[in-house]
C-alpha cells in the first residue's frame, strides 16, 4: 500500500497542536500552503466517504483509506463552479463543488481529489487543512497528527523497498549446470575382407605388365 502527502511536505505551515495566536485552541490538523486551485491528492488508496460544506471548514472531501480504515478530511477546498472563496450557496440541489470526484468513488494514492481553496469562515488564506481520525467527520471526530502518521508510513515503505532491492542484488541468478559433452569418435570404416585385397593385387599386377 502506497502513502504520500496530499501536497509536497515542504509546503507544510501550521502543524498539528499549534497554539500560536490567533488560535484559542490547539490546531486539530496540518496545514499545507498550496496555490489557489492547486490539485490536492489522495494520501493512499481508498473510497470517497463524503463531500459536504461546513460553515467553518468550507468544502470538505473525506477519504476513507483501505489500510487501517482511517478518515482523512481535506478542508477549505476550492469550488470548481464558484472558485476559491465559495460560500456554499447555490447548491440547494444537493450538488457539490467537485465535478470529477463523487461520494463512493474509489481512488488511488496520488490521484487528485480536490483543489486548494479558501472556503469557510475559519480559513485565513488559500491552503489545505488536512485531518486524520478513526471516525468520520473532521468537525467532531478526535484527530491525531496527520503529518507524523504519513511520514511514518512513507519511511516504512522506503525501508521495505530498500530491503527488496538489496535482496535482488545479493541473490544472483543460478546458472544451469553445464554437463560435459561427450565426444563421439567417428566410426572407422570396416576393413575389406582379405580375399578382396588379394584380388585387387592380382588386377594391379596384371595392368602393370
Amino acid at each position: 500500500m502506497t502513502w504520500q502527502h496530499p501536497l509536497p511536505p515542504k509546503l507544510i505551515g501550521d502543524k498539528y497542536g499549534d497554539r500560536e495566536p490567533p488560535r484559542t485552541q490547539p490546531h486539530r490538523g496540518t496545514d499545507y500552503r498550496g496555490d489557489a486551485r492547486q490539485f490536492v491528492r489522495a494520501v493512499s488508496d481508498g473510497v470517497i466517504h463524503n463531500i459536504f460544506y461546513s460553515a467553518c471548514l468550507g468544502w470538505i472531501v473525506e477519504l476513507e483509506t483501505d489500510e487501517h480504515g482511517l478518515y482523512f478530511g481535506y478542508s477549505h477546498l476550492a469550488c470548481q463552479k464558484h472558485g476559491v472563496n465559495c460560500d456554499g450557496k447555490d447548491h440547494e440541489d444537493g450538488s457539490n463543488c467537485n465535478k470529477n470526484i463523487q461520494k463512493g468513488d474509489r481512488v488511488k494514492a496520488g490521484q487528485p481529489i480536490g483543489l486548494c481553496g479558501n472556503t469557510g469562515l475559519c480559513s485565513r488564506g488559500v491552503h489545505l487543512h488536512l485531518t486524520v481520525s478513526k471516525k468520520p467527520d473532521p468537525r467532531y471526530a478526535k484527530t491525531f497528527d496527520a503529518e507524523k502518521f504519513i511520514n511514518q508510513k512513507i519511511k516504512k515503505q522506503e525501508s521495505l523497498a530498500k530491503k527488496a532491492k538489496k535482496t535482488e542484488v545479493t541473490e544472483k541468478p543460478q546458472k544451469p549446470e553445464e554437463k560435459p559433452s561427450k565426444v563421439v569418435a567417428p566410426e572407422k570404416a570396416p576393413k575389406p575382407p582379405r580375399s578382396v585385397l588379394e584380388a585387387l593385387k592380382v588386377v594391379m599386377a596384371w595392368f602393370s605388365k
